[in-house]
């Protein structure tokens, strides 16, 4: 009988323990889904603080050339897709 209460003893501890590791997961998931949204977040504000530095600075400042170069680019780049979508509709 004593190994029985042992077993279930340990049954029991054992459950308690995966329910704490279940929670310390769900909290951890959590957590993580927080930081993603606040990555998201940061991403915007940097976007933003480098949307008005270019309009207040058209002209790059030393430094800054090849920052405004790819942005060129990419800005081309985008232009080039919205035309051939463009074409694609008619």
């Amino acid at each position: 009988m004593a190994d029985w209460k042992n077993l279930s003893s340990k049954a029991k501890n054992l459950t308690l323990a995966g329910l704490g590791k279940a929670k310390d997961l769900g909290e951890s998931a959590k957590l993580n889904l927080d930081n993603v949204s606040e990555e998201e977040n940061r991403k915007k504000i940097f976007a933003e603080i480098g949307r008005r530095f270019m309009e207040a600075n058209p002209t790059p400042p030393e430094g800054y050339e090849d920052c405004y170069r790819q942005m060129e680019e990419v800005n081309a780049r985008i232009q080039a897709n919205r035309e051939r979508l463009s074409k694609l509709k008619e």
